[in-house]
């Protein structure tokens, strides 16, 4: 996949650009805040509905401006053209493609194919839980949007579980002897085990076919003798064999019991579990790995990624490549670069002359970006 086409009409701080992009690597070089990662952005949000810097839209429109305009075209391997419209307004999204209103998230996601690295992508790595499992779910949901419905149905039945666990624990520790409430609250648990279970087993699954991935792009973008770095999917629910997990659910939960009865939430399951990097088989590695470790760890995820797309979707993504370069020796980079240019279009941001110096000759096209106008170099 590639974007052939791009038009922002008050988009952060672009009144007007109007751009067509050819196949290969793209540099936008320019000083810091001059729009770079804007653009970026933008194909971000086209593909996955949202910003990859803040939850607020409103801040994505140019200042003083009623509404921000995305228009784009992209084409895949098969030699077919898609258009699509993104409309930010009153805080509202309004989305269509090729010419149809965008009704459903499900209706849309995985129809354009991105991946994106950018300086908070350490956070894959080095951050909270919540970030990885986001992570992997958007992946399953790009592969198979009908999981959206095992999603949605896990994340209904724990609230209304939490609810009740409220209700028949009014305080820690404290019982409610209601016959309703308890039958209510087993209905809901049965239903959390059985969607919980299969998002389980789809994150386990994601997880096993990605460190397949991620394992050799990592020793080629690394090069370190002896540093190995692998995927491990972790979860209080016992993972093997697959088939067991909602027995496991369920189980996990009966143990757990007494302690809700005090915490008054549900303490196990999907949303509690996580994806580690492990060092050399054992360490986690963002504990024990260094700076230049994570980061290349961080940008072979999503090498694995883009591999993950070419082989299930039979079309590479559009690789955007934000700030990759900068603390980054001269070896990674160029073996960085080898590794991107696998893919039909990639772009790369950087405000270093002697980063962009280093990556020209490899570029297709490179642009200066500045005062909203971007010009090829």
């Amino acid at each position: 996949m590639h974007l052939a086409a791009l038009t922002l009409r008050d988009y952060r701080n672009y009144r007007l650009l109007e751009l067509e992009f050819p196949r290969g690597i793209i540099v936008l070089t320019g000083e810091n805040g001059a729009g770079k990662s804007n653009l970026l952005e933008a194909i971000h949000y086209l593909s996955y509905l949202k910003s990859f810097r803040t939850s607020r839209d409103r801040e994505i429109v140019r200042f003083g401006a009623p509404h921000a305009v995305v228009d784009a075209r992209f084409g895949d391997e098969q030699g077919h053209d898609f258009e699509v419209r993104l409309v930010l307004k009153d805080n509202k999204r309004f989305v269509r493609y090729n010419g149809d209103d965008v009704q459903r998230f499900q209706d849309y996601i995985g129809r354009l194919h991105s991946q994106f690295f950018f300086p908070g992508d350490l956070g894959i790595v080095t951050g909270d839980p919540a970030l990885r499992r986001e992570v992997l779910d958007l992946e399953l949901l790009r592969l198979r949007p009908q999981l959206t419905k095992v999603m949605s149905h896990f994340r209904r039945s724990r609230e209304q579980r939490n609810k009740l666990l409220k209700l028949i624990h009014p305080q820690p520790g404290v019982t409610r002897d209601s016959r309703e409430l308890v039958q209510s609250f087993e209905a809901f648990t049965e239903q959390m085990v059985t969607s919980g279970a299969q998002l389980i087993r789809e994150r386990l699954g994601i997880t096993r076919v990605l460190d397949g991935l991620f394992r050799p792009l990592h020793r080629q973008l690394a090069s370190e003798e002896g540093e190995q770095v692998t995927l491990d999917y972790i979860s209080q629910v016992a993972l093997d064999p697959p088939e067991g997990i909602a027995t496991s659910y369920r189980d996990c939960l009966t143990a757990a019991a007494q302690s809700e009865s005090s915490l008054r939430y549900t303490s196990v399951g999907p949303h509690r579990d996580d994806m580690l990097f492990r060092l050399d088989g054992e360490r986690d590695l963002k504990r024990y790995g260094s700076q230049g470790q994570m980061r290349s760890a961080a940008l072979a995820f999503r090498l694995a990624l883009c591999e993950l797309s070419r082989q299930r979707l039979k079309d590479d993504p559009i690789l955007m490549l934000d700030d990759a370069l900068s603390e980054m020796d001269d070896g990674r980079k160029t073996r960085l670069m080898q590794l991107a240019g696998r893919y039909s279009q990639v772009f790369i941001t950087s405000a270093s002359r002697r980063e962009v110096s280093q990556i020209a000759a490899a570029a297709t096209t490179v642009y200066h970006v500045a005062n909203g106008r971007v010009t090829p170099v």
